[in-house]
């Protein structure tokens, strides 16, 4: 009798570890936003721009916006807005040499 009750004890450990686990890992907090590949869901009727450097597809309101050129981009996050202008960049010099 003893033993079915640290069995039922353990089994409901094991449970609550496990929803713990689960609701820390789903959690949609522990990501950044800045985090590449994380999309925030549009307002309805809101549009969306595509990142040009990671494709990745998010709402203008979430956006990160650069001149770049004399043209409006958007970028995800302002790791890809750097990353682009440094590809950009070396993408120049290699043309120019």
């Amino acid at each position: 009798m003893l033993s079915l009750i640290r069995l039922a004890i353990l089994g409901f450990i094991i449970y609550l570890v496990y929803k713990l686990a689960r609701w820390i890992i789903m959690s949609p907090g522990i990501k950044g936003r800045d985090a590449p590949g994380h999309q925030v869901p549009a307002a309805q009727g809101e549009d969306l721009v595509e990142d040009p450097y990671c494709h990745i597809y998010i709402p203008i309101s979430q956006a990160h916006k650069a001149s770049i050129d004399g043209q409006d981009v958007f970028f995800c996050s302002q790791q890809c807005l750097e990353k682009y202008i440094s590809e950009q960049s070396t993408k120049k010099a290699q043309g120019a040499a």
